[in-house]
């Protein structure tokens, strides 16, 4: 059965490579043809370069297995929650590879972002991020897993380091990016959805340079259209580029702050934008990414209302737990742009209450408030606004909602008592405590901070209910 199933990938593939379309496969054939190129460029790569070492390939194989599946796709681009029954998979088995004795970079890699304790500083997670980015980059591992590993490297080195981090370590990891991106577009071989995700994380993380985005941009735009022009993840992607174009362009600040030269180019940006995303829609209207990117075009563009809610309404209909959707049209009702304080707490109630939602929408409702707090309160109002009563009672009913959702989910937990303490609910606090573990002491603004938490919540504790009387 395996053997057959084989043989129907590969001339599933073959069917492909002659194409260049995976729209003329059936979505299962796709998907399949998809997986075993994530096989190919992990698990075959492992065992072609990585030798025969009994203590750990069978760790490390099945790590990599898992690591390939579909359901691990957010865990290659992006960050991921560690608590799916594939993480703790790929979790154990990098650990006990390591720890017998495992160097293997692709395995360190995926210890880094699997295994690596969350107690240690971000500057311990970008050196070893640098470390092993470096050590990919000589290995003989596909182009594809060399980049997430110096993507994933600037994106930390950055969080670490902010504006002082190393700008030749930068330009390291920067011309990197660029060089595997550039043979992972012209790789017919690609599948257009991993081209598509690749590209996309690849100019983010090069996005703080105007010049290197442009330069990434087109340097990787024509070979992708050459190979796959009717695919809609390339029109989704030049519909992304030219709004960062715009934005470029045009500059963060106030109306009255954008030259006329960069008005114009702003304008002319959005309209390509428009149009690419417009053709990525009809090719596939099956794909939320294009109607969230729409609602970038639609406030930079200053469409009315009723246009933003159209393309919201398209994505809450094929995802009704988009919580990105959710924050782009919580955005567009900011006093600054198109909406004020109310019609953002009127929406983040909404989130709360629509019970047709679900995902993280519910929290919508706490970015809401904490937008309001930090952008549209006078500072020496900031201090006390978690702890007005209107205020808590939203926070606590969207953390409610959220919770009876996801009931295992622990990830928003250190969220939820940051703002207890923040509100003084000191009984909500105490109960929250105990689900830190482990405490990630950098969260609460370092061990002091979060030893000053404890304190606070044990001193305010209320005394135990007195037993009943006999």
């Amino acid at each position: 059965m395996r053997l057959l199933l084989c043989v129907v990938v590969c001339l599933a593939l073959v069917a492909c490579h002659k194409t260049n379309s995976y729209q003329k496969l059936s979505p299962e054939a796709a998907a399949q043809a998809r997986l075993d190129w994530n096989l190919k460029t992990t698990v075959e790569a492992y065992n072609r370069i990585g030798g025969s070492y009994a203590a750990w390939d069978g760790f490390a194989t099945n790590a990599l297995i898992e690591f390939a599946q579909p359901e691990a796709a957010p865990s290659r681009t992006g960050a991921f929650s560690g608590q799916q029954d594939w993480a703790i998979i790929i979790r154990t088995n990098c650990a006990a590879a390591v720890q017998a004795g495992c160097d293997d970079p692709m395995i360190r890699y995926l210890y880094i972002r699997f295994c690596m304790d969350q107690t240690h500083s971000a500057e311990d997670f970008s050196r070893e991020f640098c470390r092993v980015a470096r050590d990919m980059q000589k290995s003989a591992y596909p182009e594809i897993r060399k980049f997430y590993a110096s993507a994933h490297a600037l994106d930390q080195l950055f969080y670490a380091y902010g504006t002082n981090v190393d700008l030749n370590t930068v330009n390291e990891l920067a011309n990197n990016i660029e060089s595997t991106l550039t043979q992972i577009a012209a790789d017919k071989s690609t599948p257009p959805e991993e081209a598509y995700e690749a590209c996309s994380l690849g100019l983010h993380e090069v996005s703080r340079s105007k010049s290197e985005y442009e330069n990434l941009y087109h340097k990787i735009e024509q070979p992708l259209f050459q190979n796959w022009p009717e695919e809609s993840t390339c029109w989704l992607l030049k519909g992304e580029a030219y709004i960062t174009f715009a934005w470029q362009a045009r500059g963060s600040g106030y109306a009255n702050t954008v030259t006329e030269e960069g008005g114009k180019t702003f304008t002319s940006d959005l309209a390509v934008a428009e149009n690419a995303l417009n053709r990525a829609w009809n090719l596939n209207p099956t794909d939320p990414r294009i109607p969230l990117q729409m609602m970038t075009v639609v406030l930079g563009q200053g469409k009315d209302r009723d246009e933003m809610e159209s393309w919201f309404e398209r994505a809450m209909a094929l995802n009704p737990s988009d919580y990105d959707i959710c924050s782009k049209k919580l955005y567009y009702l900011e006093p600054k742009w198109y909406g004020s304080a109310g019609d953002m707490l009127d929406f983040g109630r909404e989130c709360v209450q629509n019970t047709n939602w679900g995902g993280r929408v519910p929290l919508i409702l706490v970015d809401a408030h904490y937008n309001i707090c930090n952008e549209y309160t006078d500072e020496a109002d900031r201090t006390n606004y978690w702890q007005q009563p209107d205020v808590w009672a939203d926070i606590k009913s969207a953390y409610k909602r959220f919770f009876q959702l996801h009931p295992d989910d622990t990830s928003s937990i250190p969220y939820y008592a940051w703002y207890a303490y923040h509100a003084e609910d000191w009984d909500k606090l105490n109960e929250l405590i105990p689900k830190l573990s482990p405490a990630n002491y950098a969260f609460f603004g370092g061990k002091d901070g979060y030893d000053k938490m404890i304190q606070l919540a044990k001193e305010h504790a209320s005394p135990p209910a007195a037993a009943p009387s006999q």
